[in-house]
């Protein structure tokens, strides 16, 4: 493998580099971290044909730490990606499930998988009073309605599950050894590329675009020091080389919107281009893919 790291923009290149620290991928120095394992945890809960959905984790427990005192700065990386809890009507749990419950979470669009602390009583007891009914499933108790139509949900005190697929709903969240997102090779190499992030949004791109697999993560050592890593999984050494020049182009052009930024390019079996943005205290995570997103929207360039 081989990395190049060329000149970044001028202003924060020590903070840069100091948060690189906490990327994993070709460097001996990283350390993933809790969150980092954490990450790979969530990945794992998924099968391997969620492969080309769009997937958000979050370590949401941490997010509430970070934003004690400035709430509105986080509002855009908060919420869990679920489906489920983006509607103006309650689940159905009711008003058994909270948010502020869920310490992390895994989504797609059609399914996904929560941990923290939750009343399993209360919300198996409002799912019989929607129409769900319980039965075993591979050794697992599922909760479905009638012809398996809607959402399956899995209730325990510490975990709770659930997909929107009308056959066999519950393969979507119980993989089988070896078959999760964890292992499969571009999330693996994303996910090592982000390193410690408290949330994480994986992109999958389908043919022809060069560019497999796009995520952008969110690291905080504090409240006061947020930064931002884009990774991408390419195809070749010659797109990677190709991306690496637009991120530069883009950061230079924009200035000083992305100051700071270091642009780092790794060659090989798996290349890999990476940008981390440092972010100011005024500025919101999320920021790359909300309102920036000019770094983001160079993988349709090339």
């Amino acid at each position: 493998m081989r990395i190049t790291a060329r000149g970044s923009a001028v202003g924060a290149v020590a903070l840069a580099i100091v948060l690189l620290v906490a990327v994993t991928g070709c460097s001996s120095d990283s350390d993933e971290g809790d969150s980092g394992s954490k990450l790979l945890g969530g990945l794992g809960a998924l099968a391997d044909d969620n492969s080309m959905k769009q997937v958000t984790f979050l370590d949401a427990a941490k997010v509430r730490k970070l934003s004690k005192g400035d709430s509105k700065r986080f509002t855009s990386v908060a919420q869990p990606g679920s489906f489920l809890l983006n509607s103006y009507e309650p689940g159905p749990w009711g008003q058994h499930l909270k948010v502020t419950q869920i310490d992390t979470a895994v989504d797609t669009d059609e399914a996904g998988r929560w941990e923290g602390s939750f009343d399993a009583q209360a919300i198996t007891k409002s799912l019989k009073s929607n129409g769900y009914t319980q039965s075993a499933r591979d050794g697992e108790e599922v909760w479905t309605r009638p012809g398996n139509t809607g959402v399956s949900f899995q209730v325990s005190e510490d975990e709770l599950s659930y997909s929107s697929r009308d056959s066999d709903p519950m393969s979507a969240v119980t993989p089988k050894k070896g078959s999760s997102l964890a292992e499969n090779k571009d999330y693996r190499r994303a996910a090592e590329c982000l390193g410690d992030v408290y949330r994480a949004d994986f992109n999958p791109l389908s043919s022809p675009n060069p560019v497999r697999l796009a995520a952008l993560g969110q690291h905080a050592a504090s409240a006061a020091h947020h930064t931002e890593v884009l990774c991408f999984v390419v195809k070749d050494d010659a797109t990677a080389q190709r991306l690496e020049v637009k991120l530069r182009s883009v950061v230079g052009a924009e200035s000083p919107k992305f100051a700071g930024t270091k642009v780092t390019l790794e060659e090989g079996d798996q290349p890999l281009v990476r940008a981390v943005v440092p972010d100011t205290a005024t500025q919101r995570p999320g920021r790359l893919i909300i309102s920036d997103m000019e770094l983001w929207m160079t993988v349709n360039d090339l």
